[in-house]
């Protein structure tokens, strides 16, 4: 990432979940209209001009994994809210739009969006240019996911250390070292029981030489780690989870895909986890 302009890769995927808005009819996986404000009538323009580009085979599976991935994770918080959670933070939150399309059960939240400073500014430049006012329960925490202290990174008085917190790490890890990573599951399976995180990790080696990768590394944002399942299961029992769901092809088919009517198709690989302490 260049640290001076914000995390290009956030905004590719911000126009992906725009596409789905526009190209996708009217049954939607996940509903954000906030996302369409946030990128602007230029970047509208060039979604519909390139209509076929957002039907290429590698990018309509990305689309599908962009999206799936939130509606996951705002799936798992409604749960996690009805059973008493109260805090939702968003490791590198990027253009996530969560906090400006809140339901009503969410209104109880506490919600911060971490991130780098650099990646922070420029939304908080696009949510000014898109008139849109900060929700009273949303809070910016300006941090570097691969610094080495992460947890004094995170040491927040926004953060309430003494009660369970619902973490996402959303289409973040690909780009960590593994040393960042290992501190993420760390500092996360310290927090207090109940405490949940819903993240992404890639488990498709051969994904490193397709477009999407080159993409990333010609932003400056490489992707550069990935996993097998039983090395991640067994990290994340380590570091003090208890619990570990993955949303598989099947499972998602039959949640949010079987009868729905979407263009978008199920996913074909793993890749969203879910950990609870």
């Amino acid at each position: 990432m260049n640290k001076g302009e914000g995390s290009k890769t956030a905004v590719a995927a911000a126009m992906l979940r725009a596409a789905h808005q526009l190209l996708d009819g009217p049954h939607k996986l996940l509903a954000d209209p906030v996302v369409l404000r946030l990128l602007g009538t230029e970047a509208i323009e060039w979604i519909l001009a390139n209509q076929q580009y957002y039907f290429l085979p590698g990018i309509l599976a990305m689309r599908t994994h962009i999206v799936l991935r939130s509606r996951y994770a705002e799936d798992c918080l409604k749960v996690a809210c009805k059973e008493g959670i109260r805090q939702y933070l968003i490791l590198g939150a990027g253009l996530d739009t969560f906090a400006f399309r809140q339901p009503d059960w969410a209104k109880e939240l506490q919600i911060i969006e971490a991130d780098h400073p650099a990646s922070q500014q420029n939304k908080k430049e696009r949510l000014d240019k898109a008139a849109l006012s900060m929700p009273s329960n949303l809070h910016f925490l300006e941090t570097d996911l691969e610094s080495l202290e992460l947890q004094l990174a995170l040491n927040s008085p926004l953060i309430d250390y003494h009660k369970p917190v619902f973490v996402a790490c959303l289409g973040v890890l690909i780009y960590l070292s593994p040393q960042s990573i290992a501190n993420l599951f760390r500092w996360a399976g310290g927090l207090p029981q109940g405490s949940q995180l819903v993240f992404t990790a890639s488990f498709n080696t051969e994904s490193r030489n397709s477009l999407l990768a080159d993409k990333a590394a010609k932003a400056g944002e490489p992707w550069i780690s990935y996993f097998s399942m039983p090395e991640l299961e067994a990290r994340l029992i380590e570091c003090g989870f208890d619990h570990i769901e993955l949303l598989t092809p099947a499972i998602a088919e039959e949640q949010y895909f079987k009868g729905a009517h979407l263009v978008l198709p199920p996913p074909r690989r793993t890749s969203i986890v879910k950990a609870v302490i």
